[in-house]
């Protein structure tokens, strides 16, 4: 059999040049590899600058909420004015503008911002209700506005425009009761935003809650007996002593809330039983008729405005409403709305924990030793505390390069 010589010859070329094919393939994947050795230092470099600088944020971040809350500011105005209250704006160059801020602004000298925060959150408390809102004390605020003033100029200042910021403040007293107060400062933060929170202390407007009560309901001895009988017994007992927690948490928080809305150093000197001054005394000095023509007396008026606020965010009934309320009415307007305080944040504290004390006690019956099982009491009824006294406001500051 013959073979064509140009057959040959072109199965020669065609063998060259897949040789070929195959050496520039190579020399290109040779090159990509220098390219990427070439390359990599920079995109290394590159995740350590972002890495670096996220660093660098977290650590001013911290810096400047430590030295933001431990800062002293020489002096800080403000007015308590019933002016913005009522809706009475006064004309400028007023000629009771000098008097009113005479009367009614105050100055106060060496305070820490974190005392500034905590004063203001606790003056700007507000009962919320349905997406609506009341505060409890209206004429604090133009103290809310000049501490965010304050607390801004001094972020500005020390930023420089280097960073955004995002600084808020809250303290919720009784996490399952709408009663708390924010102050918010800043654009919202991104996603990426370093972040750095505290706890700050608040000053001690009611008396705080007591642990006791609930561990009363599940301790040691309730916790043995169940350990020492059958499974199904033993897991009815501790979910009845679990419950009875409950109730104990809530009676705390309706006493806490009841101390922040009928403060005992106002409403006692003035509502109670061995009281022997009146309003009139108390604001002009003198005893004066009370009660007398149509209109009503301060006292009259004073209960009236808190049948008028709780109504906000209660159902009262209608013999306490505050056309029909008051000032003999008053100490059992309390004692209704402490009743009611009770069940709501009952069920609250219903919704928030059944699940959680369901698999608290299948742990508990599973558990190996007493001291296991006294840990998982202890942390149940420490999780159920902390919604009655989360233990004080929490500050968070967060800042971000602005360009990011």
């Amino acid at each position: 059999m013959k073979i064509d010589s140009r057959l040959g010859v072109n199965f020669g070329e065609g063998c060259c040049s897949a040789y070929s094919t195959v050496f520039d393939a190579l020399f290109l994947l040779v090159l990509i590899s220098l390219a990427g050795i070439l390359l990599m230092p920079s995109l290394q470099a590159e995740e350590q600058y972002a890495a670096a600088g996220y660093v660098a944020g977290s650590e001013l971040d911290s810096y400047l909420l430590e030295s933001l809350l431990s800062c002293k500011l020489e002096g800080f105005e403000y007015e308590i004015s019933p002016f913005s209250v009522l809706g009475l704006p006064l004309p400028e160059n007023s000629v009771v503008e000098s008097p009113a801020k005479t009367l009614f602004g105050k100055e106060q000298g060496h305070r820490t911002f974190a005392d500034l925060t905590a004063e203001n959150l606790a003056l700007s408390l507000k009962l919320s209700n349905d997406g609506s809102s009341v505060s409890l004390n209206p004429l604090a605020a133009d103290y809310s506005d000049r501490t965010s003033e304050a607390i801004g100029a001094y972020l500005d200042r020390k930023l420089a425009g280097r960073f955004s910021y995002h600084f808020e403040a809250y303290w919720y007293p009784v996490e399952a009761f709408p009663l708390g107060s924010e102050l918010i400062i800043g654009e919202e933060a991104p996603a990426g935003a370093v972040r750095q929170s505290v706890k700050l202390s608040m000053p001690l407007y009611t008396s705080t809650p007591s642990r006791d009560p609930l561990f009363v309901c599940v301790n040691d001895s309730v916790l043995e007996a169940a350990l020492n009988s059958s499974d199904e017994e033993a897991a009815r007992t501790l979910s009845e002593a679990f419950n009875a927690s409950l109730d104990a948490a809530a009676l705390e928080g309706a006493g806490t809330v009841i101390g922040l809305l009928f403060p005992s150093e106002y409403t006692g000197s003035v509502f109670g039983e061995e009281a022997d001054e009146s309003f009139e005394t108390l604001l002009y000095g003198v005893r004066e008729d009370s009660g007398t023509g149509t209109s009503p007396s301060p006292e009259d008026a004073f209960a009236g405005f808190f049948a008028g606020l709780l109504g906000t965010g209660f159902e009262i009934d209608p013999e306490f409403s505050p056309e029909n309320m008051s000032s003999s009415d008053f100490l059992l307007l309390e004692d209704l709305l402490e009743a009611c305080l009770e069940k709501e944040i009952r069920g609250e504290l219903e919704a928030e924990f059944s699940g959680e004390i369901n698999g608290t006690v299948s742990a508990i019956l599973e558990a190996e030793d007493f001291s296991e099982a006294q840990a998982l009491r202890d942390g149940q009824v420490e999780s159920i505390y902390r919604q009655i006294n989360p233990g004080g406001a929490r500050v968070v500051l967060s800042l971000w390069e602005p360009f990011a």
